[in-house]
């Protein structure tokens, strides 16, 4: 009989454990696409391609849901907590499609730089006001360094490390 006990008990404490490693829910969270600043449109347009600011917006969203959930906030269409955010400035490691085009010499296998990016958030109410904004920014700083094999890896990286910071914020904005 003690043994059914004991083994009830440790049920009851794992169970408690698990709800309380679970983050609450919070309110809904709007996220619309993410704006570029006029330097980094500039790039895109003269540079990169299009294309690849489509790309990075899609991989910031993909990584703000994620780190959203982590904390229990919910990307939703109904009003609440607004997250703006900006490419401020994106390099990346390999040649783009565009520059693969317009320069022949390049190569996509062999050709490597150093990459990152600059990203900006503004976290707003449902009313507009602004609670808090969140600035981050990571450039890979030696090329010995550099093992993406994608051409946005270090920008990526960049991106996973905003989206965690950005999540934080909110996390503390809704408590």
């Amino acid at each position: 009989m003690r043994v059914r006990t004991f083994l009830a008990s440790l049920a009851a404490l794992l169970a408690l454990g698990a709800a309380a490693a679970r983050p609450a829910a919070a309110g809904p969270i709007s996220l619309p696409p993410a704006v570029y600043s006029e330097e980094f449109q500039e790039k895109l347009t003269d540079d990169y391609g299009e294309r690849e600011g489509v790309y990075l917006r899609e991989a910031i969203e993909r990584a703000l849901v994620r780190a959203l959930a982590r904390v229990g906030g919910q990307v939703s269409s109904e009003p609440g907590v607004r997250i703006e955010t900006t490419i401020i400035d994106a390099r990346p490691n390999r040649p783009t499609f565009q520059q693969l085009n317009d320069r022949p010499g390049l190569d996509f296998g062999r050709s490597l730089s150093i990459g990152g990016a600059e990203l900006h958030a503004v976290l707003r109410a449902p009313d507009g006001t602004a609670l808090t904004e969140v600035h981050h920014r990571f450039y890979e700083y030696d090329i010995r360094n550099v093992v993406a094999l994608t051409t946005w890896g270090d920008a990526r990286r960049s991106i996973d490390r905003f989206a965690r910071k950005v999540a934080t914020a909110y996390a503390q904005v809704e408590r």
